[in-house]
């Protein structure tokens, strides 16, 4: 069932690239999400488990004809439907204006190549859905990483659980099943805090007004959100300015800028020159080759 389609366009005009905005993260591989690659036969696809109208719903993004197509496996609800569409659409931000950062990069040796449509993050359908899988990404292996996450979507009944399902779960669904060590008591107080109204992520979008700064001191005020967590939570929330520095950023740089080492400090000057976008600007200089750049 075809439930949305939208032009790969962003805010501003300017070109949305399917393959490059599915690969811009590895969040986005993530449970409740599979990437179906490209083959002969099948062009690449971005399945994802939402919870819609108090459903489950399987759903399929694809590119057809500079399209984004939005697909459900079952039929659904105009209600249903509608919400899906809303998650496509807040998920490859076509609501985002990356114009301007075009206009800066388009004599760009480094990063001219991105004007052609690289440069959105592929958010969640919640905030509270990036800060959480944020935290699963600290201080372990990718592999945990993985674990932790697909135990969560089967809280959720195979799509992301919200703050009440999370808030909800035993001290011992943390430590034995999710086996998320000391995260499941942040993650566990951070989603009372959300299901409680005491705590709403959606205000930190860039389109509800509060700075950058009012946005960083939010969230490393969070348990377990520290510098990487917070800059990290903000690429996905579309505030471009941080740059992510963890382990596997910083090894990146100095091998792709061929440097023998570098201090946080010189990195953050080496792309202060892109001013609110210096992030993003780091973050594709260290993803160019993750897609071919004919994508």
């Amino acid at each position: 069932m075809i439930v949305a389609e939208f032009g790969l366009r962003g805010a501003g005009g300017e070109p949305v690239s399917f393959e490059r905005t599915v690969h811009s993260h590895g969040l986005a591989a993530l449970a409740p999400a599979t990437i179906r690659p490209a083959t002969a036969a099948l062009p690449l696809a971005y399945h994802r488990t939402l919870s819609a109208a108090g459903r489950i719903v399987e759903a399929t993004l694809r590119e057809r004809s500079g399209r984004l197509v939005v697909e459900t496996r079952q039929q659904i609800g105009k209600k249903a439907a509608a919400e899906v569409a809303g998650a496509a659409r807040r998920m490859f931000r076509l609501d985002d204006d990356l114009a301007p950062f075009y206009r800066r990069i388009a004599s760009d040796a480094r990063l001219s190549w991105a004007a052609a449509g690289a440069g959105r993050i592929l958010a969640s359908p919640t905030v509270f859905e990036d800060v959480v899988k944020t935290l699963c990404t600290t201080n372990c292996a990718w592999s945990g990483t993985v674990r932790m996450t697909q135990a969560l979507a089967s809280l959720g009944g195979g799509a992301f659980p919200d703050a009440g399902a999370i808030g909800s779960a035993p001290a011992s669904w943390f430590r034995d099943v999710a086996r998320m060590g000391y995260r499941g008591p942040y993650l566990h107080e951070i989603a009372r805090e959300v299901r409680a109204g005491r705590l709403d992520f959606e205000e930190l979008l860039p389109a509800r007004g509060k700075s950058d700064a009012q946005v960083e001191e939010i969230l490393l005020a969070l348990p377990g959100v520290g510098p990487y967590a917070a800059a990290h939570i903000m690429m996905l929330l579309g505030r471009n300015r941080r740059l992510v520095l963890d382990s596997w950023t910083r090894p990146s740089y100095l091998r792709l800028a061929k440097k023998k080492r570098a201090r946080d400090s010189s990195i953050e000057r080496a792309f202060a020159p892109y001013g609110e976008y210096a992030g993003l600007a780091f973050w594709l200089f260290l993803t160019r080759d993750w897609v071919g750049d004919d994508a």
